[in-house]
Formats: structure tokens, sequence, C-alpha cells
């Protein structure tokens, strides 16, 4: 795997829920602390699942490798899961053919999640919290 994009104008948080396999999140903030995108997703340790729900990044700050830092953060410590996405959009879908080759990871769409994995589990919490 190699190293993530440097994401010089823009910072990373991680987002988790309490629950196992709830759903996570990183989000991306411009220096200004203004939201410029986000990935959500889930990961299910026992079943070694993860499931990306969705990645959106800011139209102006695409092609900046955010989406590719915020996915390399998800991937951390689990990159030899099984991964698959929500329905692909076409810029999706380029985008995780990129990524595949990069990541040696497949991200097939409309992929199943485990039966932890409950879909959009509300209450996610910062982490680390400020």
């Amino acid at each position: 795997m190699s190293r993530p994009a440097r994401a010089s104008a823009a910072r990373f948080e991680r987002v988790v829920e309490a629950l196992p396999a709830g759903c996570r999140a990183v989000t991306m903030v411009d220096l200004d602390d203004r939201s410029v995108g986000r990935l959500d997703y889930q990961v299910c340790h026992p079943c070694r699942l993860g499931y990306i729900g969705n990645i959106a990044v800011a139209t102006h700050w695409q092609g900046q490798g955010l989406g590719r830092h915020a996915l390399h953060t998800a991937l951390a410590g689990c990159a030899d899961y099984s991964w698959s996405t929500s329905r692909q959009s076409s810029e999706g879908r380029r985008f995780f053919a990129a990524i595949e080759d990069e990541l040696d990871t497949a991200f097939p769409p409309s992929g199943v999640r485990c039966p932890h994995m409950a879909p959009s589990v509300p209450g996610l919490r910062r982490f680390p919290p400020r």
C-alpha cells in the first residue's frame, strides 16, 4: 500500500460510532474550519469486512488527493479485509478503479454488509474528542 496523498491545506478528523461495526466517518476540513468532504464507512472486525457508504469532496477540492487520503485513513489497520461500497456514481467508479490498483484492494459496488452492520446508526462521536 502506498503512502496517502499529502493534503496540505486540509485536516482530517475521524468520527467513530460507539457500537461495534457501527457507522464511522473521516471528515475533511479546510484551514478555516469549513467542511470540504466526508467519507462514511463501517468496519466489522469479527467478520473482517469493510463497507464504504459514501465519499464526497467539494468540487473545488477534487483532484488534490483528499478522497485518497481519507480512504487510506479509513483502511488503516484493516486494508486486508474484504471491502465493498454502496452504489457508485460514474465519478465514484473512476475513483475506485484507480484506488483499487494502488491499494491492491477491490471495492465492488452494491456490496452486502454483515449482520453486525446496522444501516445508518445515528449518534456518531468525534474521535479523538476535542
